[in-house]
């Protein structure tokens, strides 16, 4: 056989081939909730499966509606994990609640962390496969091979499945640190990756909008420890307590001083015990100190780690802030270092407490008064850039970030050499085809927020959130109405009682108004089918009151049905 007929050959078996595709159930347009999917054929595989902090009062957090892995169960292979940040984890008990997951694929951080989770949540423990920057998958459709990336975290990988159809690599959360504290980045294993040919790269916008390059974290380190150097009094380190390489520097300078250091924050305590039983983070039993024992030690002895960057009420650092923790009270020797950045939407909330802060007369020290004190875990637009040169992609698909992120981060891939017609900028459910070496946009899948609570592992679905939202802003009103379902009529009128949003005693005239037109309504419908159901009867219930009230109003209150079958 000649190569022409080879490739005849080829040509002819590729297209018997099912497809690739890629897509998101969550991450797309929003920071978290991350969970991305690769499949072909009869296997699926999920990328990831993160939680979002919500806004919204009593609920824990946002994580992605897994109505479709649900309904494509048989086809799932397995899980693989990035790395161990929440926004990548944080779903886990409650997708393992809903579907069942052949393996997981995990570095060892993330596994412990996950392990952790599913005890926490009464979630039986699975087995979970530890991978590395060596690991690989075979499989009958994908060869899935990892890298290295460097980030705030240990055991961070990007991910390359490769197909027949192509190549698609996932960057996971990245930036390029020269001088890490952890492993170094595999710069070689990603320039080979481009050499192959990369088909589809899907790649981390978050940080998209800063041209700089991001700071090193031995950088940080530095300046924490020449602030500490020059300390007498109490030092108060605050940081993200997933920010394992910051958490583990902080430990090590604390101790280089001789320091004892106190913890302060369930989750901060949580991961340094986990980093300590994989020997992340190395430290004798005797240089943590209950915050009970402070008493024992002079000011200049304590080093404490605390949570509380975000100005969260029940955080540590809040109750110090007014006075209501109850193992310290803030001096003004006292010097405070955030090592950490703002989230947006919670400004209002960190400024009340250094206001506080202030006020008790502590030194604040900060990246606004001393720059390097935190450096971001995602890249600049200059390490995108660096990415994109090394990976070489044909297609590029911004994931890990809101709109205006993706919008940058794309523009930037354009810059690289990328043609526009080949970058995405897709919702999540959107899927990308990939078939034979080229990327086109396909249909959609189910997509949802869902709202999770610390009593409930399913959630609510967004339309139940939007639900209690109304309730709580314009009330909720009853309508009873009365029916024989055998002989097809009304027998009892309808009746309607308001909660919170129509005072009954000042409103009888509007409230029999709104009965009349139900009433009217119900008759029409009565008389104009010849099939009556209990669904029909509720949505003209429903949707004549939310007319009336509407026009009336200009409100949309929550509207309850009930149908009373009286067969006499």
């Amino acid at each position: 056989m000649n190569d022409e007929d080879k490739n005849e050959s080829f040509q002819l078996n590729i297209k018997k081939i099912p497809p690739m595709y890629v897509y998101a159930l969550g991450g797309l347009g929003e920071v978290g909730k991350n969970m991305y999917i690769v499949e072909q054929g009869n296997e699926l595989w999920i990328v990831d499966s993160g939680i979002m902090f919500a806004a919204e009062i009593s609920v824990e957090g946002v994580i992605p509606s897994f109505e479709w892995l649900e309904k494509n169960q048989k086809r799932i292979k397995g899980l693989i994990i990035t790395h161990g940040h929440e926004d990548h984890i944080g779903s886990i008990p409650h997708l393992l609640s809903s579907v069942s997951i052949p393996k997981i694929y995990a570095g060892r951080i993330a596994a412990n962390l996950i392990w952790s989770k599913l005890s926490e949540r009464q979630v039986p423990r699975q087995k979970i496969d530890i991978i590395n920057n060596k690991s690989v998958i075979k499989t009958l459709n994908f060869k899935i091979d990892f890298f290295n990336v460097n980030h705030s975290i240990p055991d961070c990988y990007g991910i390359r499945f490769r197909s027949r159809h192509g190549t698609v690599v996932t960057t996971a959360d990245f930036k390029f640190d020269f001088t890490p504290v952890g492993a170094k980045a595999d710069l070689y294993k990603m320039a080979s990756y481009g050499n192959e040919g990369v088909t589809l790269l899907l790649s981390d916008s978050t940080n998209a909008q800063s041209e700089k390059f991001s700071v090193s974290e031995k950088v940080v380190a530095r300046n924490i420890d020449n602030i500490v150097s020059r300390t007498k009094g109490r030092i108060i380190a605050v940081t993200f307590a997933s920010n394992v390489f910051r958490v583990r520097e902080l430990i090590k300078i604390a101790i280089k001083y001789k320091r004892k250091i106190v913890v302060f924050g369930y989750s901060m305590d949580k991961i340094i015990k986990i980093s300590r039983k994989i020997k992340y983070i190395n430290l004798d039993e005797d240089v943590i100190v209950d915050a009970r024992d402070m008493s024992k030690y002079k000011e200049n002895e304590l080093f404490i780690i605390s949570t509380g960057t975000q100005g969260e009420p029940t955080a540590a650092l809040t109750k110090m802030s007014d006075g209501r923790h109850k193992d310290i009270h803030l001096n003004e020797r006292d010097t405070i270092v955030f090592a950490s950045s703002e989230i947006p939407g919670n400004y209002e909330n960190i400024e009340k407490v250094v206001n506080n802060l202030i006020k008790k007369g502590v030194k604040l020290i900060n990246n606004h008064n001393y720059p390097g004190v935190h450096a971001s875990g995602h890249g600049g637009m200059q390490e995108q850039l660096l990415m994109l040169n090394l990976l070489k992609p044909f297609y590029f698909f911004a994931i890990h970030g809101e709109t205006v992120m993706q919008v940058k981060h794309t523009k930037t891939a354009i810059a690289a050499g990328i043609k526009k017609e080949n970058t995405f900028i897709i919702p999540n459910g959107r899927k990308l085809k990939v078939y034979h070496g080229r990327v086109t946009l396909d249909d959609y899948v189910p997509t949802d927020d869902i709202y999770i609570d610390d009593t409930n592992l399913k959630g609510q679905s967004s339309k139940v959130i939007t639900d209690r939202n109304s309730m709580s802003e314009f009330g909720v009103i009853t309508i009873t109405v009365g029916i024989n379902s055998k002989e097809n009529k009304i027998i009892i009128s309808p009746e309607l009682t308001s909660y919170g949003t129509i005072n009954q005693q000042k409103n009888k005239n509007f409230i029999t108004q709104i009965e009349n037109t139900v009433k009217s309504n119900l008759d029409l419908y009565y008389a104009s089918r010849e099939r009556i159901t209990f669904n029909g009867i509720k949505e003209i219930i429903r949707n004549s009151v939310r007319e009336e009230i509407y026009q009336k109003r200009k409100t949309s209150p929550i509207v309850i049905p009930i149908v009373l079958n009286c067969n006499f």
